[in-house]
């Protein structure tokens, strides 16, 4: 499979996650309010290399129908790591996913200091483009917990429809929290604003 290329926006470059992220990714994977709407709690530097080293994995096993991959979110104009992003549709290529080929899921997660100056819209929006048009798929899915008002706010701007709710004790995460699976359909998201793929390309549960 081709090396991704980064993807680059009017703030924001988008690139695949190196080991040399470690220490960025700690200072907000082990922070806990930039975490708290997360499938985890605060990490530990151990735990944060040894999430990377997984991402790196997938992102290596990955194919052309079966991938994972982690990105890192670079604010281009100080070229520092504010976050990370996350495209998959499946756990652990290149074994097929739960969903069908054509169908991927997204996540996104910012440093608490860098929200509120629409960072995650547009990072999101950015993968979202890059899903639909360089990998060929068709829906694409978001989770996120129901107190995330920001991030439900966020994937709704882009397009995104509720599609599935799930209750506290649905949750396998451990958050104890109800959640919402989110749903963007390529078909919709073509047809143009308000869906926010012609504008240049909190976290998401994950």
């Amino acid at each position: 499979m081709e090396p991704i290329q980064p993807i680059l926006t009017d703030r924001l470059e988008l690139r695949p996650l190196t080991s040399l992220d470690t220490a960025a990714l700690q200072t907000f994977r082990g922070h806990p309010d930039a975490v708290r709407y997360l499938s985890h709690g605060a990490l530990t530097a151990e735990q944060t290399g040894q999430l990377l080293a997984g991402l790196q994995a997938r992102a290596e096993q990955s194919t052309a129908e079966w991938f994972h991959f982690g990105w890192a979110i670079v604010l281009r104009s100080a070229g520092t790591v504010i976050g990370d992003g996350r495209t998959w549709n499946t756990a652990e290529p290149p074994l097929p996913g739960s969903l069908p080929a054509r169908f991927a899921s997204l996540g996104y997660l910012l440093h608490p200091d860098h929200h509120g100056n629409g960072y995650g819209r547009e990072a999101a929006g950015a993968l979202v483009r890059w899903l639909f048009t360089e990998r060929g798929t068709d829906v694409v899915y978001a989770g996120v917990y129901e107190p995330n008002a920001a991030s439900q706010r966020l994937l709704e701007n882009l397009g995104f429809l509720r599609d599935r709710y799930y209750t506290a004790g649905q949750d396998t995460h451990g958050k104890g929290l109800p959640s919402w699976r989110y749903r963007l359909d390529k078909k919709a998201w073509s047809a143009g604003p308000p869906y926010g793929h012609n504008s240049t390309p909190g976290g998401s549960r994950r």
